[in-house]
């Protein structure tokens, strides 16, 4: 039996179902291959399976869980190999958001980037790699946001979750220094601040590639 408890945000009762789920899921409190059940789920929360099932159906779409005929849904796996190509992918195009992002950036951005290293910092030093993962996805994500370029956007909206739910099962095979992951962002905030777009560029793609492949 599943036990949840319904996320406080969300406009609507499959968004809280759906932000409850995805949060277990990216925690890895329910692991691959877990089946979701989704009677059990409504019993759990005590609501109607409608809510329950439009929840599920997102999670399914954003590659989390998945549907086997006649048996039900289940957890998705995440294997090294997905992670590595994932890794791959951002190493080719990350470079790219940020050359596209960088003229668009404001002073408050900068700002505001230095605000989420600093969390970065702070998650570190109290060992919450959830929300330390949290932080270091909003980083990178600003600037597919602001890139103008939808698709990769798009891309960096399915692939983020998958990043952080590899690292919340394998923190402490891949990232023991909870420090070291914060520090590593702080070349990325120097070679903003000076404005170059193209060291800028190199910089965020090394930083992809050496973090990453020093961990394989």
């Amino acid at each position: 039996m599943i036990t949840l408890k319904l996320d406080p945000e969300g406009d609507s009762l499959s968004e809280r179902v759906y932000l409850s789920l995805r949060q277990a899921l990216l925690k890895g409190e329910l692991y691959p291959g877990f089946r979701l059940v989704v009677l059990d789920i409504a019993n759990s929360l005590g609501i109607s399976q409608a809510p329950v099932r439009e929840a599920m159906e997102r999670l399914k779409q954003e590659g989390l869980l998945i549907s086997k005929h006649n048996k039900g849904s289940f957890v998705s796996d995440i294997t090294q190999k997905k992670i590595e190509d994932i890794y791959e992918m951002r190493e080719l195009i990350e470079g790219f958001a940020v050359k596209r992002a960088l003229p668009t950036l404001k002073s408050s951005d900068i700002d505001y980037l230095n605000r989420l290293y600093s969390e970065m910092k702070r998650c570190a030093q109290e060992d919450d790699v959830f929300r330390l993962i949290e932080y270091d996805m909003r980083f990178h994500g600003l600037f597919y946001e602001r890139c103008g370029n939808e698709v990769l956007s798009q891309q960096w909206n399915q692939i983020h979750v998958q990043i952080k739910r590899f690292i919340a099962v394998a923190t402490q095979i891949y990232f023991p220094n909870l420090e070291a992951v914060a520090d590593s962002h702080i070349p990325l905030l120097r070679s903003l601040e000076n404005g170059d777009v193209h060291e800028a560029e190199a910089i965020f793609s090394d930083h992809i590639k050496v973090w990453w492949r020093t961990k394989k």
